[in-house]
């Protein structure tokens, strides 16, 4: 007979968002939960990140409501000087592993199965043993695996390259046992951005970096979103600023334009549109470094490389020798088609706010917690298609203003929000007091610039993307 795990829910995934959901759930109800996890510890993808990886937003809004991440202090010296602490890999693996013996199993009512292949259904096998265990959710299973982050350690390359080149992930880069007198980047999002990054601050002279980015983005200025006590002023500023210019835009192309004259975007040439929005963020000074290389191919996706050539979508370009080619080609967060989030035996976790997945996971166990018809949960947790390209931003924060509003309608929801950790704006605002005229203003008037921009989102959903 096989051994049973019974609880009320079973956690798919101990990644960000299965531990963000498990966190709020036990402090809501009295449910017992049981995570499921094929990582050997807490942190899902995080497992297999580069070393030198960190977070590109502050820590204090990533984790678990419970337990904060790091520290609320600034960074002093490097390409952040003068921003809020952002967490290494090492430091997010450390923090998940404290939060899981110390927080969900310490309260007696969590049981872990790391190591485990689960079947969707109700087998559970350890990768280790081999040996099977019947899972039962009482209440619901939990999906928390559905955004599936993509990093180059693990995914699949959409190249060939030849066996005498040397082709490695962006990991292999802290374990080099030479120099090489060429390095080629492939790939165009954050982790490509962490790899030059990385290279130029390691004394790489710019000319000896090729840097392959299929698709040219709009990157968030990293001051603009440090959403903190500390940064009150700035915050409410760029809120304003954000949803003002979405009121008055006419179009996709248009507001960026507006954005980057604010300075919330930068893009890295100047004299190139870019096509591509994925949230990601960097700062003015390692906008810098990263237009110190000059070597930039935009001709899209890599498709073969060998000793001589590198074939792309649109063309051919000679190989350099002794280069290292170094992967970064990973899509990070998985576009695919939302699901309903609450099903009658079933909870997929994905994204309700813009573009917080700690916050989302939280939310959605706070409102299973706390409300009990499904139409009604669903109504609150729309999923929130995440962006590829630029003109996706008003989709994005469409669908985010909306969750916003209809929580607005529900005072308990509306409270645990204010007070949650991980939504730094409602923490900021909720902490105004009346005696302060001027905070009070800048609050009304990211308020009425929220009203107008969200009016005209439609018109910008509206209008083609050229």
């Amino acid at each position: 007979m096989l051994e049973t795990v019974e609880a009320d829910y079973v956690v798919v995934g101990a990644g960000a968002a299965g531990m963000a959901f498990t966190d709020t759930l036990i402090r809501q109800t009295n449910a017992t939960v049981a995570i499921i996890d094929r990582q050997h510890k807490p942190g899902g993808h995080w497992n297999d990140a580069y070393p030198f990886v960190r977070l590109h937003i502050p820590s204090h809004y990533y984790g678990v409501e419970s337990t904060p991440l790091g520290s609320m202090s600034i960074q002093r010296g490097g390409l952040s000087d003068g921003l809020l602490h952002m967490a290494s890999s090492t430091e997010i693996l450390s923090y998940y592993e404290h939060v899981m013996e110390n927080v969900l199993l310490a309260s007696g009512r969590v049981t872990y199965l790391p190591m485990t292949e689960f079947d969707g259904r109700e087998t559970a096998r350890s990768l280790v043993s081999g040996r099977p265990h019947r899972v039962v959710a009482r209440k619901r299973i939990v999906d928390a695996t559905f955004s599936d982050t993509q990093i180059p350690l693990t995914h699949k390359r959409g190249y060939s390259v030849s066996e005498d080149v040397a082709c490695v992930p962006i990991n292999d880069l802290a374990v080099l046992s030479r120099p090489w007198r060429n390095y080629c980047i492939i790939g165009s999002g954050k982790t490509g951005i962490d790899a030059c990054l990385w290279l130029l601050s390691r004394g790489v002279d710019p000319d000896r970096i090729r840097w392959i980015a299929p698709h040219e983005a709009w990157w968030f200025n990293r001051a603009k979103v440090q959403f903190s006590e500390a940064f009150f002023e700035d915050t409410l500023t760029f809120l304003a600023e954000q949803m003002e210019a979405a009121s008055e835009a006419t179009s996709a192309e248009d507001l960026f334009s507006r954005f980057e004259a604010l300075g919330i975007c930068f893009r890295l040439d100047p004299a190139v549109t870019p096509a591509i929005f994925r949230s990601a963020t960097v700062s003015e000074a390692e906008l810098h470094q990263l237009r110190r290389i000059q070597d930039v191919v935009r001709m899209g996706r890599v498709r073969s490389i060998t000793s001589d050539e590198i074939e792309l979508e649109k063309g051919a370009l000679s190989a350099t020798r002794d280069c290292l080619y170094i992967d970064c080609s990973a899509a990070g967060l998985t576009l695919r088609a939302g699901r309903p989030i609450f099903e009658p035996e079933r909870i997929t976790i994905q994204y309700v706010r813009a573009i917080l997945p700690c916050l989302s996971a939280a939310a959605i166990a706070f409102i299973e917690a706390n409300f009990k018809d499904d139409g009604e949960k669903n109504h609150l947790c729309t999923p929130m298609p995440l962006p590829r390209e630029f003109g996706h931003w008003a989709r994005m924060m469409l669908a985010s203003l909306q969750n916003q509003t209809r929580w607005s309608a529900h005072p308990d929801l509306m409270r645990w929000t204010a007070e949650c950790r991980l939504d730094g704006v409602a923490v900021m605002i909720n902490g105004v007091k009346d005696d302060e005229a001027g905070r009070r203003s800048m609050v009304k008037r990211a308020r009425n610039a929220t009203r107008a921009g969200f009016a005209n989102m439609p018109n910008l959903l509206s209008t083609k993307i050229v």
